[in-house]
């Protein structure tokens, strides 16, 4: 039962990701352009995140291990900068349904190289034909929503 629960919760998170874009593009009209807005969002963020460590008793980031995890770990930040850049750039100018729908697409088939060959220190977790046939109907749907007319 937990596992179907964080399934709805991430479901519920995925329509939330899909509202950003639209958020964004108008927080970038305000505060000056895309990347102003990127600073202010990460800046609410990081507010935000700073609040619930405090309330929640769960401390701030170990200084120790900040300086021990190998170098490519900081690429989790700035894939996420990366990310809320290409939104803002992107979201605009393609629309929210084909970004979502090619970050989709991009993420399951990152997510199953990832588990694949078990990346960043995963279990692997082996591709099979169901999987990669699921993955090509994304890919269709992708390339109907980026074909087909729009407006």
């Amino acid at each position: 039962m937990q596992a179907a629960l964080l399934v709805l919760a991430t479901l519920a998170a995925g329509a939330l990701l899909a509202a950003q874009g639209p958020i964004l593009s108008r927080l970038a009209f305000y505060v000056g352009g895309p990347i102003q807005a990127a600073i202010v969002a990460f800046s609410i963020g990081l507010t935000a995140l700073l609040a619930v460590c405090l309330l929640s008793g769960a401390g701030l980031p170990k200084a120790g291990g900040l300086v021990r995890m190998p170098a490519w770990v900081w690429a989790g930040g700035l894939i996420g900068t990366a990310l809320l850049v290409l939104t803002l750039h992107a979201v605009p100018r393609i629309g929210v349904s084909l970004f979502v729908a090619a970050v989709v697409c991009g993420q399951l088939a990152g997510a199953m190289a990832y588990d694949h060959f078990g990346a960043f220190g995963l279990a692997l977790r082996p591709v099979g034909l169901r999987d990669m046939a699921g993955l090509g109907l994304l890919l269709g749907g992708l390339a109907l929503i980026a074909t087909g007319p729009r407006g």
